[in-house]
């Protein structure tokens, strides 16, 4: 638990243009010394919520097989956080794992999936056509655009067009409608 909170100390130092540093230099396939693969991601993500505002909820382990990435209280929502730094685009299975994670808590809940890599279509297509619509899913420039523009203000666009349009993939650089 001591890696842990070191890496909360740490990621806690940095403000919005350190964020946005981090983020180029994980963009880039770069390590960052002293962390374990991976995490650098999971904490840029709830250190840039936390900047806002939002009650954050660092990684934990719920039982000794449930590692969450952390959890955001912002704006009325209670979001699950999940985060992945992969070179390869995800398929399908890491967003049904989220998903199952996700069923066993309060249906209010919503699942906000981050991957530096993207999604596959074919995972894109099964998200839309199997029950998911409770998991939003932040492709790069998603996050690129949250981190510039406000993860609050990202939150909230992405939520509404889940809500209107059934697209919980919904790519925030697509309207000037924040």
């Amino acid at each position: 638990m001591g890696r842990e909170r070191r890496y909360v100390e740490q990621i806690r130092v940095l403000d919005r243009l350190g964020l946005l540093r981090l983020w180029e230099w994980l963009q880039a396939g770069k390590p960052v010394s002293g962390w374990a693969e991976g995490k650098p991601f999971e904490y840029l993500i709830l250190r840039a919520f936390e900047l806002e505002g939002a009650q954050v909820v660092w990684p934990y382990f719920v039982s000794k097989f449930e590692q969450i990435d952390g959890a955001v209280f912002v704006d009325g929502l209670s979001c699950l956080v999940e985060s992945k730094h992969h070179s390869n685009a995800l398929g399908f299975g890491p967003i049904a794992r989220f998903k199952a994670r996700l069923d066993r808590r309060p249906s209010a809940a919503i699942g906000l999936l981050f991957s530096v890599s993207g999604f596959t279509k074919p995972a894109l297509q099964e998200a839309l056509q199997h029950p998911t619509r409770n998991v939003l899913l932040w492709k790069r420039p998603d996050i690129t655009y949250a981190l510039m523009n406000g993860m609050r203000a990202a939150i909230q666009l992405k939520w509404r067009k889940a809500v209107e349009k059934a697209a919980p993939e919904y790519d925030l650089g697509k309207e000037e409608d924040t």
